[in-house]
């Protein structure tokens, strides 16, 4: 089941979240105050002054590089207010999507009915602001092991075929998640899990995700 955090969630402004939201959409990223002060369309002093108080409560890092300040999420800190953001950003992107509201929550429902399982990630084109309308939704799951695989695709098939939604899955076990990541970063050569470090939507597990990109990431 996904890990829970027994931390409590610090309160957030709604500059805090709108920046966590940003943050949160491209972890390949290094986000500047100035440019998460365009990109939230906020003034930069409040903006500065809300990252200042996100880096006090641990939730990112704000270092100096020359003459930028450079902010990271910190993922070993606070992980139950990332996963707060993440689903704050599923609601959003799929709040004009019924058909994705209604896939999601049959898969979800068909697959913990059959097993506990770790995270689904959304990625790929779809989920990009401006979508080609004939791209398929692309979905990882992460389960504990591939005990259940053949399974769980059979329930995947058996979903595909009443869906109005074409949709592509990827399975992985969590070791081969956490493999794939740091191949990815060792060897610089994009696989689905750099890939979807810098387009993602975490619909369950969102906490688990995040522990697991913690094991790798800085």
């Amino acid at each position: 089941m996904p890990k829970r955090s027994g931390a409590r969630r610090p309160y957030l402004s709604r500059t805090a979240i709108a920046i966590l939201k940003l943050m949160a959409s491209d972890l390949t990223k290094d986000f500047t105050v100035r440019g998460l002060s365009q990109g939230i369309h906020q003034d930069y002093r409040i903006t500065y002054e809300t990252v200042d108080r996100l880096s006090k409560n641990g939730i990112l890092n704000l270092e100096r590089k020359a003459h930028l300040r450079i902010c990271h999420l910190r993922l070993d800190r606070n992980i139950q207010t990332i996963a707060f953001i993440e689903s704050l950003r599923t609601k959003e992107f799929s709040s004009s999507k019924p058909s994705i509201r209604i896939l999601l929550s049959t898969v979800i429902s068909r697959l913990t009915n059959l097993s506990p399982f770790l995270c689904l990630i959304l990625f790929g084109s779809f989920i990009r602001p401006k979508t080609v309308s004939q791209s398929d939704l692309d979905i990882l799951l992460v389960l504990s092991d591939l005990t259940l695989q053949s399974r769980v695709e059979n329930e995947l098939a058996s979903v595909m075929r009443t869906s109005t939604v074409s949709f592509h899955e990827v399975i992985l076990s969590a070791d081969q998640f956490l493999s794939l990541l740091s191949q990815g970063r060792t060897e610089r050569r994009p696989n689905v899990a750099t890939e979807l470090l810098g387009n993602h939507i975490v619909p369950y597990g969102a906490e688990t995700f995040y522990s697991l990109l913690s094991r790798i990431l800085p």
